[in-house]
């Protein structure tokens, strides 16, 4: 049961950057999109990381701060390169 809810946990973390990211890419423009939120966010997925590995490894929450990590910095590449192009 823990690792059924623990992917599931990882799917729907996982799943909620994909809207944004596809929207960006079809409208070609990140101007609505919070660079600073991202890079927060990204902050915050290597604190995380790096605070289990000092505490407690829990493998499904490791999987979904890498995985989380891997979207933002996507997410982060779209909105630099839509901002570019849209300046």
């Amino acid at each position: 049961m823990t690792n059924f809810f623990g992917g599931l946990m990882c799917i729907g973390f996982t799943l909620c950057y994909l809207p944004q990211i596809f929207k960006m890419i079809k409208n070609k423009s990140s101007k609505d999109v919070s660079l600073w939120m991202y890079l927060l966010t990204i902050a915050s997925y290597c604190n995380a990381i790096i605070y289990m590995f000092l505490t407690e490894f829990v493998f499904w929450l490791l999987i979904n701060y890498v995985f989380g990590l891997l979207c933002c910095l996507v997410t982060v590449y779209f909105i630099l390169k839509y901002n570019v192009e849209d300046k």
